[in-house]
């Protein structure tokens, strides 16, 4: 048996304060009954209407409007409910529409490693290209580059691994203290973080403060069609904005590493002398048993692993912005975020095959 049609009149201003009264009329209703909305006399409206409006069509399926005006029907499009295409929200989703968003996933995902992996292989070519020919690079790139990756960021790295330093001795010399065993806290000191925290801590700074800067230049300048500009004058954008940064990072990866490996011991030798009594010779010499010139090395082939990490990120999704003013917030925030996660793997796989 067919329901008797139910008729709302809404009023002439559609606000907070009668919303509620036409959900009096409406809460006792079947949801299969018939609803006409007549908006004949409704001139104003605010937020409130319009979530009643939405709450009648996802709710009741058989709700029809008349004599809709074109502002209001644009209101009405422009604030619809989630659901609204298919009836359901996205809690019901079908499994098979589940298996389809997954392999979307997928495929996303592959087509991004795929870019990833071809920008890595196009600018090793392209850096030792540079190197042979000494072409295809603005002169004096490098060392604007060099000035700011070394020379701007080595104040917040010897800062950062001088702290970590100090602390990573005082929470190790209590737990030495108790085994008696508080000479040991150089050897601690020394390969922790020569092998260890130097490489991972410079790696991390180095993803937010290089790293952001390269995703955003590189996004703003995809944004305002200057790569296109580059690519109409005839040069290869991947090797004219990218060249010059990786050869700055190797270069100035060294120089960091070399100052926060000597903050970051000094942190130790200070907190030996101060908390444990280690006097600093006694410290050295100590450390100098365990820590050898190859350690040494070994950390730095990983930070430039990782700072190599960080270019080639921060360029992969600086390239693949999307337009306009918020793309380039999205691609700075995600390229940190690659860089950090690569940087962790990247130290599993050295952990897995030096250790």
């Amino acid at each position: 048996m067919e329901k008797n049609l139910k008729s709302l009149m809404i009023p002439r201003t559609f606000s907070i304060e009668n919303v509620s009264a036409l959900f009096a009329e409406i809460k006792d209703l079947d949801t299969d009954t018939p609803l006409q909305i007549d908006l004949k006399d409704m001139e104003d409206f605010d937020s409130s209407g319009i979530a009643f409006f939405n709450y009648l069509k996802k709710n009741f399926p058989h709700v029809s409007f008349s004599n809709v005006r074109p502002a209001v029907q644009k209101a009405l499009d422009l604030f619809a409910p989630c659901g609204e295409t298919d009836g359901r929200g996205h809690g019901h989703r079908s499994v098979g529409e589940r298996l389809t968003a997954l392999g979307g996933r997928a495929f996303k995902f592959e087509d991004s490693l795929k870019k990833f992996l071809v920008l890595l292989v196009d600018e090793i070519y392209h850096s030792f290209q540079y190197l042979l020919k000494r072409r295809g690079v603005y002169p004096g790139e490098i060392l604007n580059q060099l000035y700011f990756m070394a020379y701007n960021s080595f104040p917040i790295v010897t800062l950062i691994c001088f702290l970590i330093g100090i602390t990573i001795s005082i929470t190790s010399a209590e737990q030495l203290r108790s085994f008696g065993a508080d000479i040991y806290l150089a050897d601690l000191v020394g390969f922790g973080m020569v092998r260890e925290l130097v490489p991972l801590m410079t790696g991390i700074i180095l993803a937010g403060k290089i790293g952001a800067s390269i995703t955003a230049e590189i996004s703003s300048m995809k944004v305002l069609e200057e790569v296109d500009a580059l690519k109409t004058m005839g040069l290869i954008p991947e090797k004219f904005l990218m060249v010059p940064r990786l050869t700055a990072i190797t270069l100035a990866v060294p120089l960091l590493v070399v100052l926060a490996d000597l903050v970051g011991i000094l942190g130790g030798v200070i907190v030996g002398w101060v908390v444990s009594g280690i006097p600093p010779g006694v410290f050295f010499r100590e450390m100098f048993t365990v820590v050898e010139l190859s350690d040494f090395f070994i950390g730095l082939m990983k930070t430039l692993v990782f700072g190599w990490i960080v270019v080639i990120s921060s360029g992969y999704k600086g390239f693949s912005v999307e337009r306009g003013a918020v793309g380039v917030g999205i691609a700075t925030t995600e390229s940190v975020v690659l860089s950090i996660s690569l940087i962790i793997v990247s130290d599993c796989v050295f952990a897995l095959f030096l250790y």
